[in-house]
């Protein structure tokens, strides 16, 4: 849904507007004291920290807010920056803890609004004390995730880092050249998703639309879900690894599962199809940084136990400090 019908609804029902609640904001916590802002007619001020498309910011102008864009840090967040705005639209940049919430809420601050799915860079519990409601747009990325992943799984499969590597430097990375490696076919191999969100089972129609077998493991799944997409679903994370050749990680980052993907995981994978295919190992994340352990993941392209890890989260901010980047592994990210 549009982020401005998001904050919008969210404003309306902190304020106890009789006004409709416009697509599918989700909202996490009933605050645990009243909200109360003012129905004067004066403009609610909404704060984007992360960055919003042009047609996002113009549609909140319209609806009749005050918007300022700009970035925070997190001394200015703790010393209650936020409480100068009645909502705070943020993407995953931004991570507001409780005291950030509690100074925001000694003030106006009465909304955060994720340009997003997960929740993991905003205090929840933190937020509900605090009176703040938090809503997220469960279903605004989905279909720019599951595109991703798949960009993510072509390159990996096809090797087509180290092939534009190559050529840029002068090199034609065609078997037998030295340091090339042949690519191989998505179809007849084996996927799996760790998790089976919205996110997943998109990745799971158009993988199997390849001609992929789609393995899925989630505490949470249904048969009911995966049966209709012809998804077969595993009992444990370690038997997906064990079963697929090519595996996405979709899942939440938790305290269970941080650092979930680690050595013993990814020596399970095997390297070879169901079609007899040498197809290698590849891990896709496009889902949080940490659920990997990054150092785990360098080792293993070191020993070539891991084909490939292709990504677009990291654990930390500081890609420099990143075990991924010094090292200089085969990564397709």
């Amino acid at each position: 849904m549009c982020v401005s019908h998001m904050i919008s609804a969210a404003l309306a029902l902190a304020a106890g507007l009789s006004l409709p609640v416009v697509g599918r904001a989700r909202a996490f916590r009933t605050p645990s004291r009243p909200i109360s802002i003012s129905n004067s007619g004066a403009a609610q001020r909404v704060l984007v920290t992360d960055g919003l498309a042009p047609a996002a910011l113009d549609a909140l102008a319209a609806g009749g807010a005050d918007v300022t864009s700009r970035s925070l840090t997190e001394d200015e967040l703790c010393a209650g920056a936020l409480a100068a705005y009645d909502a705070v639209i943020i993407r995953s940049a931004t991570t507001l803890r409780a005291d950030a919430l509690s100074a925001g809420a000694a003030g106006r601050l009465r909304v955060v609004g994720r340009a997003g799915v997960g929740v993991d860079n905003i205090d929840v519990a933190g937020a509900h004390a605090s009176g703040v409601t938090v809503v997220n747009t469960p279903s605004a990325s989905t279909a720019s995730v599951v595109e991703m992943t798949l960009a993510l799984l072509f390159a990996a499969a096809r090797n087509l880092p180290a092939a534009d590597r190559g050529l840029r430097s002068g090199e034609w990375l065609k078997p037998p050249a030295r340091g090339s490696r042949l690519g191989s076919e998505l179809a007849g191999k084996n996927l799996g998703l760790l998790g089976f969100g919205r996110i997943a089972r998109g990745v799971a129609a158009a993988a199997a639309a390849l001609g992929m077998r789609v393995f899925a493991y989630s505490p949470h799944a249904a048969s009911e879900t995966a049966s209709p997409l012809g998804v077969t679903l595993l009992p444990s994370a370690e038997e997906l690894f064990c079963t697929c050749s090519h595996v996405s990680l979709h899942c939440a980052l938790t305290p269970q599962t941080r650092l979930l993907v680690g050595g013993e995981m990814l020596e399970r994978m095997p390297a070879v199809g169901p079609d007899g295919a040498a197809c290698g190992s590849h891990l896709i994340n496009v889902a949080r940084g940490g659920i990997a352990d990054e150092a785990a993941v360098a080792a293993a392209l070191h020993a070539g136990t891991l084909t490939s890890y292709a990504s677009d989260v990291f654990d930390q901010d500081q890609l420099p400090a990143d075990p991924l980047f010094p090292s200089r592994v085969n990564s397709a990210s």
